[in-house]
């Protein structure tokens, strides 16, 4: 059964304007999972994995498990970087995940693509170890930018990316953009209330409007027509941001075993004392980009 969402347009109280500080930020709280058990890789789910895996985690390994349904995506990537250590071609709706497997299920700008999304945020939860972490990032249905898309033909979609964003694949096999379908979840609303349904405690969440840097010298203006059109929308839709993240920390009340079943033992006051350093409200940030796989080399 799907979350019941509520009716009110949320806004994040963080947002940020560029995508390196989100990155950063996102670094950072990727990272905190390894403190109970130093020197073992990070196992993360990348749900949806697109072309290239976009965070650096200093002095952390990682183990990356891909997870696409574009098989022509996953191969550019094996070609360009070959940052995979294992691949998954399947559709995250329905692909058997391994439960409790995962310290972090990565999905970043996929939901918005699929329909039945909170299907996919049921298998990312059940696929996340006690103490582990989901994080989500995706485009605002009640932004200004999420109406807008919502509202439009694919084919404009592949326009903007090809003539505004500079991306000249774009819309070719394995290149964004993909169709879009925005289900409720897909929003700030949605996702608190997935989480409150759910019993996630909320780390971190943050918006962006990074994505108004591309229009450079024009960014004022088309910022001050975004504005125009949440006042006519009376506040149903939002200019304050078009994406937003969110990480939520599946709780670890009900674990009897080992936080990481390849690296020794840990106790539950072990897991207090990691959540104590979680990063302050004020240090979040925004945005990505990711898709969905299996297979062989």
């Amino acid at each position: 059964m799907a979350t019941r969402t509520t009716a009110a347009v949320q806004a994040p109280q963080q947002i940020f304007q560029d995508f390196k500080s989100e990155h950063t930020v996102l670094a950072e709280l990727i990272a905190q999972v390894s403190d109970n058990v130093p020197g073992v890789p990070i196992r993360i789910l990348e749900a949806g994995c697109g072309q290239r895996w976009p965070l650096r985690i200093a002095g952390v390994r990682v183990h990356i498990t891909g997870v696409d349904t574009d098989a022509d995506a996953m191969r550019i990537r094996r070609a360009a970087h070959a940052d995979l250590d294992a691949e998954i071609v399947g559709d995250l709706r329905t692909v058997e995940l391994p439960q409790a497997a995962f310290d972090i299920s990565y999905c970043s700008f996929v939901l918005e693509h699929v329909d039945g999304a909170e299907r996919v945020l049921e298998q990312l939860r059940l696929a996340t170890r006690p103490g582990g972490r989901l994080v989500i990032r995706v485009p605002d249905r009640d932004s200004v930018y999420g109406f807008i898309v919502r509202h439009s033909p694919h084919r404009i979609h592949v326009l903007y990316k090809r003539y505004i964003e500079g991306f000249a694949d774009a819309g070719k096999p394995g290149h964004a953009p993909y169709p879009t379908v925005y289900d409720e979840v897909v929003s700030l609303r949605g996702l608190r209330d997935y989480a409150r349904a759910h019993d996630l405690e909320v780390v971190a969440e943050y918006g962006s409007n990074a994505y108004l840097m591309v229009f450079k010298s024009l960014r004022p203006a088309v910022a001050g027509c975004l504005k125009v059109i949440s006042w006519i929308s009376r506040g149903r839709v939002l200019a304050t941001h078009n994406n937003i993240g969110i990480v939520l920390q599946i709780p670890n009340e009900n674990m009897t075993g080992p936080l990481r079943p390849d690296s020794g033992t840990s106790s539950p006051d072990d897991d207090e004392s990691a959540d104590s350093e979680k990063l302050p409200a004020d240090r979040l940030a925004t945005h990505v980009h990711r898709t969905i796989r299996d297979g062989s080399p």
